[in-house]
């Protein structure tokens, strides 16, 4: 290894100009073949890497990239998907590249879209955003396409749209591992609850691809093919679903299992706690703290996840790896699925 190995010094050993060095260093110009395989050996015999923060400090433009995220309500999901977002800043800043971070509200399609168009009066070079309104964001995607934008999904994907890379987890077989957790141990009659949010039906494709997942489970694969009530949630707080699931349990007192297609699994803990309810297993999905109270205390049995922050640390790396390094980057990354319960609870929160 030499770490002091210079383009010059490696002109040389090619037996090329400094200009065909810098060409392939740098991947902004023509090369013959041949001369690039002699000059990319080179570098790699002599584990030369490029002197990035030179390259880019001396280039007129400083790039920048655009972050287009949800605003965190308190240390919620979205909170932790920025902490990863800044914890990469850290790094990519240091290399000259301008961020900047643009929060919309989860609930107003309208304010995202109006957010989205200012951000195309300035020219960015690259943009990391969560498609939570899926057709508002195509929209947005199809015009980065056209511009030869780079960009970045992170928590879901938008079918039809073509992003540098999209990090998330795999909704629906998350749902199918929901569905096998939810079963074991139950009795051949009992039967289950699942809660999905209609308001945001439309858009949160991911979420319904957990449901998809969940009753697909008990379509195909689980060895009792249970009764499955749904519960349909149109207008999202705690006073509205404690009113409909006292109802359908009421109704259906075979229920003994409730599955819940987003974070507020906290709520359906909360209405079960406050009705002395304890014999009803319930998963739900985020490990945000109002979810891990109702861990500790065992009215939630699973809660699923992946790592927020290392989705947004990834999302922003990526832009950076392929903008500045040059570097080919994974169109897709399923992140991990962690099942977390009151027994391994410390393991991840600690």
């Amino acid at each position: 290894m030499n770490s002091k190995l210079r383009l010059v010094d490696i002109a040389k050993k090619a037996n090329v100009s400094l200009g065909t060095v810098d060409r392939v260093v740098n991947k902004r110009g023509k090369v013959a073949p041949k001369t690039e395989k002699v000059i990319l050996e080179i570098m790699k015999e002599f584990d030369y890497q490029p002197n990035l923060m030179a390259s880019s400090l001396s280039s007129k433009k400083r790039p920048a990239f655009a972050i287009l995220i949800p605003k965190p309500q308190g240390e919620d999901y979205w909170y932790k998907i920025l902490t990863g977002i800044k914890t990469a800043e850290k790094t990519v800043g240091e290399f000259g590249v301008d961020i900047s971070e643009f929060l919309f509200d989860q609930d107003d399609d309208i304010g995202f879209t109006e957010l989205a168009s200012q951000l195309l009066v300035k020219p960015y070079d690259g943009f990391l955003m969560a498609p939570v309104f899926h057709k508002e964001a195509k929209g947005l995607a199809n015009y980065l396409e056209k511009k030869n934008i780079p960009y970045v999904f992170i928590d879901s994907t938008v079918e039809g749209s073509h992003p540098l890379c999209s990090i998330s987890q795999d909704d629906f077989q998350s749902g199918m591992l929901a569905a096998k957790l939810i079963d074991y141990g139950l009795e051949s009659n009992d039967e289950l609850l699942s809660i999905s949010n209609l308001m945001y039906a439309d858009n949160f494709e991911n979420v319904q691809e957990r449901s998809n997942g969940f009753l697909s489970y008990f379509r195909n694969t689980a060895k009792d093919k249970r009764v499955i009530h749904s519960l349909e949630i149109v207008h999202p707080k705690f006073e509205n679903l404690a009113i409909l699931l006292k109802n359908k349990l009421e109704q259906h007192q075979k229920i003994k299992g409730i599955f819940i297609d987003n974070s507020k699994a906290h709520w359906v803990a909360r209405f079960l706690n406050e009705n002395g309810i304890s014999n009803i297993r319930l998963v739900g999905y985020d490990l945000i703290e109002q979810n891990i109270r109702y861990l500790r205390n065992g009215t939630i049995d699973f809660i699923l996840f992946d790592h927020a922050e290392k989705q947004g640390e990834l999302g922003l790396q990526m832009l950076f790896d392929h903008i500045i390094k040059k570097k080919a980057t994974a169109k897709r990354i399923n992140m991990p699925i962690h099942i977390v319960t009151k027994e391994n609870l410390d393991g991840f929160v600690s």
